[in-house]
């Protein structure tokens, strides 16, 4: 689950999931989203699968980072990845096969995800979340 929320200039995100797992792709999900609104809902097949390997020292940088390797490719390849498949998840290692589907613009521009306000840990309800602002 995730909620848009706003900021001065600009986007922030709260995202939450049951597992890392889920944390993760429901960040990704929320990513392609202001990258391309809905895009991914009428997606029927893939047009590309790409593999990212990220290491890093905790959980935090791990999303962060993570979230800037797919940004990176998106914007070589011109696409929108909707879907990932987590081979590894740490909270210090990630290895996931990304499945995504050309496009010839997006609708917004994101310029990096940044380490503002981003703090992975557990709620009240045991679930994963964080805050994750966009530099648009």
């Amino acid at each position: 689950m995730s909620h848009l929320l706003k900021h001065t200039a600009d986007v922030e995100i709260e995202v939450s999931g049951r597992t890392l797992r889920e944390l993760f792709t429901n960040s990704l999900e929320a990513m392609c989203d202001i990258l391309k609104e809905g895009g991914c809902k009428t997606i029927s097949h893939y047009d590309c699968s790409v593999q990212v390997v990220v290491s890093a020292n905790d959980c935090t940088s791990l999303l962060i980072d993570f979230l800037s390797e797919v940004l990176s490719l998106s914007n070589i390849q011109k696409t929108l990845f909707c879907s990932v498949y987590f081979s590894e998840l740490t909270k210090n290692k990630v290895e996931a096969q990304l499945y995504g589907i050309w496009f010839d613009h997006f609708d917004r521009e994101i310029k990096g995800v940044t380490y503002h306000e981003a703090r992975v840990k557990r709620n009240d309800q045991n679930n994963w979340e964080t805050h994750i602002i966009f530099d648009i």
